[in-house]
């Protein structure tokens, strides 16, 4: 089955104040897919839009460890996860006068009846707009998610797409849940707003996607944006 990961910003319309235009140099990539299976190929392309031309080499670290499996100066490269779990992938664009920049996103590795990817929006106005796309595999029900509240910003939930969502001070979370029942090739949206309050970057998001299947209850880190380059 050939799955493809799309983007929300285009299609509901949202304004977006991107890395090639806020930024001259910063590091980005898409992966082409975020939920690979085991030793499935996956390519890694650099947004070489996001960098201010030159020449840059790229070092990719996939497992996140501080070492890098791959150093090059080309911007697309190839790489097959050995085991099932979460990988925070990491790249760093180095250019010829010593500047670095540093930008993770996370894989979901392995069979699962649904997986999450979060995209992250910045917004003229310094607030940061949070989309977590659901995308179902198999048949489940009662998804939920579960995703940390990030120190020193402000939540608003935006846009719930048809869940119960509460934004829970005490545990610092916001908890997602959608009722209903599920088959594959199905998809839910949830978006909430970043509002900052003594914060100025956003360095670690971090949350979980959950449901039941005739198994029992599944449960995965959500994939995507981990936060915003450094």
């Amino acid at each position: 089955m050939t799955r493809k990961w799309v983007g929300l910003a285009g299609a509901i319309g949202l304004m977006v104040v991107s890395g090639a235009v806020a930024c001259a140099f910063e590091a980005d990539f898409d992966p082409s897919i975020y939920n690979p299976g085991v030793l499935e190929i996956v390519n890694f392309e650099v947004c070489e839009p996001c960098l201010d031309g030159g020449v840059y080499s790229y070092r990719w670290d996939f497992d996140a460890d501080g070492t890098a499996e791959i150093e090059t100066e080309e911007p697309l490269v190839t790489y097959a996860f050995p085991e099932s779990g979460f990988y925070e992938v990491e790249l760093t664009v180095a250019d010829a006068g010593g500047r670095t920049s540093t930008r993770r996103k996370g894989i979901l590795v392995g069979d699962v009846a649904a997986f999450a990817v979060r995209e992250l929006l910045e917004q003229s106005d310094g607030t940061i707009l949070v989309l977590i796309t659901v995308y179902v595999t198999g048949d489940c029900n009662a998804i939920g998610i579960e995703e940390t509240m990030p120190t020193g910003w402000q939540v608003e939930v935006v846009d719930a797409g048809g869940a119960f969502a509460f934004p829970n001070p005490s545990t610092k979370t916001i908890e997602v849940v959608w009722g209903s029942e599920f088959a594959q090739g199905d998809t839910v949206t949830f978006s909430y707003r970043l509002h900052p309050a003594y914060a100025s970057d956003l360095r670690g998001l971090s949350g979980d996607v959950s449901g039941y299947t005739e198994d029992g209850r599944f449960i995965g880190r959500i994939s995507g944006e981990l936060g915003m380059a450094r």
